[in-house]
């Protein structure tokens, strides 16, 4: 997967397009009514997360046609035929970028949808960043090169008051929505019974620290040897074998360079997983989830469904990467830094003498329904009418 954070001299290769795109935009600008909104997220390689959800919500609505709404992508092979696709760095994605009335992204619009056009103050779309997932376990190193927009999305007072403290963002400028993908959980989660641990999702999240090293070195890391070691540990295999619970393990993107490495060491082991892919339907299929500091965490919370958090790094992740809750009194499932830890506290959740926090649950999400895409909408609705008044 591409860096997200690479340096932005690589854009330059954009701006003559970018700057023939925009005149031409402001030359059809008294012509054209601007009702386009364009979507993107994950530097245009993934139709995933908050902006797929977005994009599925205002399709299937009668208050904006199909036609007016776009995906950004680096390319068009994998995705779906039907949908609407501009590709990112091309004259019609700087072109409806620059005429539409809305521009949504999760990480930023310079990677999702128009390298650069940020830098152009005049012409602008309302601008929502719908966020990729809830801030807490994980500093943001790049407050200081956060771009402009009309509006960031949140969850709750927590999601704020992160926004605001570290962020620096005044507070009329966050909008507690909730993320656009949480609607889909809501859905499958009004159907859904309190059921018996079947199906566990190992999530553990990526290390900074690990970027570029070889494949033939990268075994050698403790990244890589405490994730085999809980999967190939005897206990595992005797509790996940009695208990007739699969464990889907799912790695980061950034894993993929060394994959080939964990497949000899996992891939063949009795009643677990492994894949490498799109997570959203795990979300909803598995009933439990281990992690790290994954922020997928927060849409299990969201589900009522019991997160375990195997930390066994954690210090070195405190002082290197950073985290806006504190691990001791802030999370909402055993926090575990050793191997055996993890399996006391896997077995207490599967017997259910670990139970959800309500308390914390309520705390972390001021709305739970199927109306997050909704008051997203209307907040771009109340930004385009305020527009037009002034």
């Amino acid at each position: 997967m591409t860096n997200i954070f690479a340096s932005r001299l690589s854009k330059i290769k954009y701006l003559p397009i970018l700057l023939v795109a925009y005149l031409a935009a402001l030359m059809s600008l008294p012509f054209i009514r601007r009702q386009k909104y364009v979507i993107g997220g994950h530097s245009g390689e993934l139709f995933e997360d908050n902006g797929k959800a977005f994009y599925e919500f205002l399709i299937n609505s009668s208050s904006v046609s199909a036609q007016n709404v776009i995906w950004y992508s680096i390319q068009k092979e994998g995705l779906p035929e039907q949908i609407n696709v501009d590709k990112i760095g091309s004259f019609k994605g700087y072109f409806d970028y620059f005429t539409a009335k809305c521009a949504l992204y999760t990480h930023s619009s310079s990677t999702d949808l128009a390298p650069l056009a940020f830098h152009i103050k005049f012409m602008q779309p309302i601008r929502i960043y719908l966020d990729h997932g809830i801030d807490g376990l994980k500093k943001v190193g790049w407050t200081s090169k956060i771009e402009p927009a009309n509006g960031y999305v949140v969850a709750s007072d927590v999601g704020r008051k992160i926004k605001q403290q570290y962020w620096h963002l005044s507070d009329d400028l966050i909008i507690d929505t909730g993320l656009a993908r949480y609607d889909r959980l809501f859905e499958h989660m009004k159907d859904r019974k309190a059921a018996k641990v079947k199906r566990i999702l190992y999530l553990p999240t990526w290390r900074e620290w690990n970027y570029g090293i070889e494949p033939s070195s990268f075994e050698n890391t403790e990244y890589f040897q405490k994730i085999v070691s809980f999967l190939r540990d005897s206990r595992t295999k005797q509790l996940v074998t009695s208990q007739h619970v699969v464990l889907h393990v799912e790695l980061h993107p950034f894993c993929k360079p060394y994959l080939d490495a964990f497949k000899q060491q996992i891939a063949e082991i009795e009643h677990i997983e492994f894949a490498f892919g799109n997570i959203s339907d795990e979300i909803v299929k598995s009933d439990m989830l281990i992690t790290d500091y994954s922020s997928v965490c927060w849409d299990f919370l969201y589900q009522n469904k019991p997160v375990v958090f195997y930390q066994f790094d954690q210090a070195k992740y405190l002082n290197d990467r950073g985290s806006y809750l504190d691990f001791d009194s802030q999370l909402f499932g055993p926090v575990c830094t050793t191997e055996s830890d993890l399996l006391v506290a896997l077995q207490n959740c599967m017997s259910g003498e670990e139970q959800v926090s309500q308390k914390l649950r309520h705390h972390y999400f001021t709305h739970i329904d199927n109306k997050n895409c909704a008051r997203v909408y209307s907040v771009i609705e109340e930004l385009s009418k305020n527009a037009k008044s002034r």
